[in-house]
């Protein structure tokens, strides 16, 4: 039978994730110092939902944060399907998006 001997420990989500923002963001210096690349995030977002919107913007501020570029594409509700995969072949091609 198992040791019920194991307490909760509480910890500060907040101090973590400055913490983790922190070296991230001398990670990305590191890479612009070395390498003269900056890393670079591209959102796709489709229509104009709140909440998808909300969690954009959010993810936008997280870039700004820890110096990631931050490539935003924003297409209408009714962008055809070929459009889109366009738009998401050209940002593959495009050298300053890594992710």
């Amino acid at each position: 039978m198992a040791s019920s001997d194991q307490t909760a420990k509480i910890i500060d989500g907040k101090a973590i994730a400055h913490t983790i923002r922190s070296e991230i963001a001398e990670e990305v210096r590191d890479l612009s110092e070395k390498h003269g690349k900056v890393p670079g995030l591209a959102v796709v977002i489709v229509g104009a939902r709140k909440d998808s919107q909300t969690y954009v913007t959010m993810k936008r501020k997280a870039c700004a944060e820890v110096g990631i570029k931050s490539v935003d594409v924003d297409l209408p509700e009714d962008v055809s399907e070929a459009d889109l995969i366009s738009k998401v072949h050209q940002l593959n091609s495009d050298p300053d998006v890594h992710g």
